[in-house]
């Protein structure tokens, strides 16, 4: 099993770096390719069950989206042929149309037809609650950005409280066959232990196990109760 981590010395933001923590944990014999900035993408030459990118800062996007430009028409066909991918925070605008910050406009990969648009009064943040594949999911947001595009028919998560990819909308993140991309941080897999297993079984895991799985579950369970609680602020 591969996975691979595209430019972790940029996508780290936020604590999201545990996401790859826990798999290391839950999947101990399997092979994480850690890919820099300066080096050519694995999954160029090779097939991964994962490939993985993490929030960044806004000067890094614009770096990542010309580095991975070479790559779109492969990152096109690996989300045809169902390659799982998570980009957690603000790593799937790299693959929007196009990022907008204030006169500037920066075209993307132009993957997904979404725009997204830098927030100029600072960071959104907030707490989301939504549905994924009939369980709850739960995470943190700290958006430098909001998106726009239509994803009522390919959201990651369906929202129960809490704002979606915008204010307009509770349906959060982007999802097309494998791909899921997400502005949820926190890191997402150690918050939502169902979802991870999900995750891990269309990576290849026939029987997927949780590492800490009691731990996990149980406070899983504990944020649930917190969020369904209507005196719970959500942002």
């Amino acid at each position: 099993m591969k996975i691979e981590i595209l430019f972790p010395e940029y996508g780290h933001l936020f604590g999201d770096y545990g996401n790859i923590t826990y798999l290391k944990a839950c999947l101990p014999d399997a092979e994480f390719i850690e890919t820099s900035l300066n080096s050519e993408p694995a999954f160029a030459a090779d097939d991964m069950n994962l490939i993985y990118m993490g929030p960044m800062t806004l000067n890094a996007q614009e770096m990542v989206i010309q580095k991975l430009l070479p790559y779109k028409d492969r990152i096109e066909e690996l989300i045809r042929r169902k390659t799982c991918f998570l980009f957690t925070g603000n790593a799937m605008e790299v693959l929007f149309k196009e990022i907008i910050d204030s006169e500037r406009r920066i075209p993307g990969l132009n993957i997904f037809d979404f725009s997204a648009v830098r927030v100029s009064d600072g960071y959104y943040t907030g707490n989301y609650y939504g549905e994924f594949n009939q369980r709850k999911v739960v995470g943190c947001k700290i958006q430098s950005s909001m998106a726009y595009g239509a994803n009522e028919h390919c959201y990651f998560a369906k929202g129960i409280r809490g704002t979606g990819i915008n204010r307009t909308t509770a349906y959060e993140g982007v999802r097309r066959q494998n791909f899921i991309g997400t502005y949820l941080v926190g890191p997402l897999l150690v918050m939502n232990p169902y979802f991870t297993q999900y995750l891990m079984y269309h990576m290849g895991v026939e029987k997927p196990k949780l590492a800490y799985a009691e731990a996990m579950k149980e406070a899983y369970n504990q944020r649930l109760t917190e969020f369904e609680n209507k005196r719970t602020v959500m942002e």
